[in-house]
């Protein structure tokens, strides 16, 4: 039984028992509680599965429990004869003892690891110790389509690159898409750049507000293993972070002004800068092999005018494990991140699959692993999709969702990518709710999850998203609290179910999601990208 224990389906299998004693029978058309929303979450986020990391006991039970749930409410295997879509990762486990120098002509820095940088390798053939020249290279973009170009022709081959997070002109009113970041703005981006560039190595400046997180979430989440698709695997035999008045130092020894240096990355005429120096990288990783896998469900629609397309509905189940170096809470419990989301792609899946009949585009509803090692899950789901890319509708996938309380107004994270924008207002209006326009671009949401996938394979996604109005006398309320949890939860062992959460956030955002999934239905046109988008459908 995929190395589940006996006591662990004992475990699930009472937990379902539990849900269905909530919701009612799967015969009836029982709607969607928050004491369903509740059980689902304790579950899953419970310490029994160990923060549900790759490759650990942990994963399997949550990957069992969603693979049960999808069959004891009656959905059809999604891969055949199965609920599994497995896949090979390959694991890099983390150098406690890695170390990072850089020399020149009287320079001699070595920065602290975890405190001052971070750095990995996913590549097995990678050596104990790289060494390379270091050479400033502004934001590391180059995007002809904006007449944007950082790299002017040099080569940049066996180089170690110091680069800065996010983009140029990154406010109100500024280049690229203003405040609101652009995939150029990512740490992905650059780490692809570097290794297309031939690259030895890069190590990206860090500051908070360009990478939309403080210092402390990249030990936390580069503590841990990381993985890479096969296929996917990168070139460079080196990547990782640099704190930012560490990288200040390092230009000052270097004589150079970063301040100085970011000014002038900030235009055009940017190009590489030379340093004078040799960063040299030393690590021992240790590589593995293990088991990705994705559990997905089909809902057949049985209405008369079904005309065999889809509507993917996704959430991810994965998340950071346990940190034996911390002293007390070692494990990352994520129960917003993401067992919210996981509870309410489940809930939705157990509301259809009680009216197949009234539906006129098939539901696919998938739990995708290894969201927290870059989307990987998603990213192999979207590309091996077990119906053509070409009758996919669109996919709705549910991040962090709202446990805090109701609020009048909603967003959707990547719906002005494509005509989804008018969708999800169409749909939020039904609700008496208002649609305002994304918020937190500058965060770069849109390409931390796993709607990114299907986009890249040209279908339009969105990530359903509260407002920040509350309803209730206390406006601001729901507000504070996700502010609250990205300053203090997000990506820490402390993200736990909380005794003030109010799931009827979570089902407010589940209503929204089947006004959606009736409006798609009605739809005779596939959803299309905009024609600003740089997402094309394909086929």
């Amino acid at each position: 039984m995929n190395g589940m224990t006996n006591r662990a389906r004992v475990l699930c299998g009472a937990a379902l028992l539990g849900l269905w004693g909530c919701q009612g029978s799967p015969g009836r058309m029982e709607p969607v509680t928050a004491d369903e929303i509740a059980a689902h979450i304790r579950y899953l986020s419970s310490d029994q599965l160990e923060g549900r990391a790759l490759g650990t006991p942990g994963i399997e039970l949550a990957a069992r429990y969603h693979e049960d749930y999808f069959r004891t409410v009656g959905l059809e295997p999604a891969f055949g004869t199965g609920y599994r879509q497995s896949f090979p990762l390959k694991g890099s486990r983390p150098d406690p003892e890695a170390s990072l120098a850089f020399s020149g002509p009287g320079v001699a820095i070595a920065p602290v690891l975890w405190d001052e940088f971070v750095v990995r390798t996913e590549r097995e053939d990678a050596p104990p110790e790289v060494t390379g020249e270091v050479v400033y290279c502004g934001h590391l973009i180059q995007a002809p389509e904006r007449d944007w170009d950082d790299i002017k022709g040099h080569d940049l081959a066996g180089k170690v690159l110091l680069v800065e997070v996010n983009e140029p002109g990154n406010r109100p009113g500024g280049l690229f898409d203003g405040e609101d970041m652009t995939y150029y703005g990512r740490w992905t981006y650059k780490f692809e750049k570097a290794s297309e560039l031939g690259a030895a190595g890069i190590l990206v400046v860090h500051d908070t507000k360009g990478a939309a997180y403080g210092w402390d979430v990249l030990p936390a989440s580069w503590r841990n293993e990381s993985f890479v698709l096969p296929d996917r695997e990168p070139q460079l035999l080196f990547e990782g972070w640099i704190a930012g008045p560490t990288a200040d130092a390092l230009l000052a020894a270097a004589g150079l002004d970063r301040r100085d240096l970011r000014a002038r990355a900030e235009t055009a005429e940017f190009a590489p800068v030379p340093l004078g120096l040799r960063a040299t990288v030393r690590q021992r990783r240790t590589f593995r092999t293990v088991e990705g896998v994705n559990v997905a469900g089909l809902l057949r629609a049985r209405h008369p005018d079904a005309g065999g397309r889809t509507i993917v509905l996704s959430a991810h189940y994965d998340h950071f494990g346990r940190d034996a170096s911390l002293e007390g809470d070692q494990i990352y419990n994520g129960a917003v991140d993401n067992c919210s989301a996981s509870a309410s792609l489940l809930a939705l899946a157990g509301y259809y699959a009680q009216r197949p009949e009234k539906l006129r585009d098939d539901l696919c509803f998938v739990a995708v692993t290894a969201e927290e090692q870059n989307l990987l899950g998603s990213d192999y789901f979207a590309r091996h999709m077990p119906f053509p890319a070409g009758s996919v509708v669109a996919n709705i996938n549910f991040e962090m969702t709202n446990v805090w309380g109701e609020t009048e107004d909603v967003f959707a994270i990547g719906a002005r990518q494509s005509d989804l924008d008018g969708v999800c207002r169409e749909a939020a209006e039904a609700l008496g709710l208002r649609y305002i326009p994304e918020r937190n671009g500058e965060l770069g949401f849109y390409f931390r999850s796993d709607q990114l996938s299907f986009a890249w394979a040209g279908v339009p996604g969105v990530w359903l998203h509260q407002g920040i109005v509350s309803k209730g006398p206390d406006k601001g309320f729901v507000q504070r609290k996700f502010e609250d949890y990205r300053a203090t939860k997000y990506h820490k062992v402390a993200d736990e179910i909380q005794p003030d959460w109010d799931l009827r956030g979570t089902l407010q955002i589940i209503a929204w999601a089947r006004e959606i999934i009736a409006l798609l239905e009605e739809r005779e046109e596939l959803p299309a990208f905009a024609p600003t988008s740089a997402f094309r459908r394909r086929g």
